[in-house]
């Protein structure tokens, strides 16, 4: 798959993931929960803000450039990323998803991201692509830590 192709299905998923965390936080009672799924919201449109500009770019044929505001992101160990198990996994919302649904399927989502950035930065032969994959994987990772962390506190077993 061509990088550009990365990044306009990069696009859509951060549209996407915008989406489904702003539809749980009209969902969530607590504060707590309302207030993680509108960040994790608002990190989702920065994404794609950087995603677009990254794309426009190659468009004009301007190449790869870095995106200043993602070297705040710390970057991956992906050998010690841990994804929870399949039988775990939510690929579909049900229609009137419970906290945990949400949260399962948020995982699910976060995950499927990571695997993208993190397959693409080691498909680029451009520092700049690998970077700035890299740097998105990183931030997806960090929204997995959130939901899991999450999902622990809320749903651990033994319940």
């Amino acid at each position: 798959m061509d990088l550009k192709d990365v990044l306009a299905q990069a696009l859509k998923l951060e549209l996407d993931g915008h989406e489904f965390y702003q539809r749980m936080v009209a969902r969530m009672e607590d504060q707590a929960g309302k207030a993680m799924f509108q960040q994790l919201a608002d990190d989702e449109v920065d994404h794609y803000n950087y995603i677009k500009r990254q794309y426009d770019a190659l468009q004009a044929g301007d190449g790869w450039s870095p995106i200043p505001e993602l070297d705040l992101v710390s970057s991956i160990d992906a050998v010690s990323v841990v994804f929870p198990p399949a039988e775990k996994e939510l690929s579909e919302l049900p229609e009137n998803p419970s906290e945990e649904d949400a949260l399962l399927f948020g995982l699910n989502i976060e995950n499927k991201s990571f695997r993208l950035y993190h397959n693409s930065a080691e498909q680029a032969s451009d520092p700049d692509a690998s970077k700035l994959f890299t740097q998105l994987a990183a931030a997806e990772q960090r929204h997995f830590e959130v939901l899991m962390q999450r999902y622990e506190s809320r749903f651990s077993y033994p319940r």
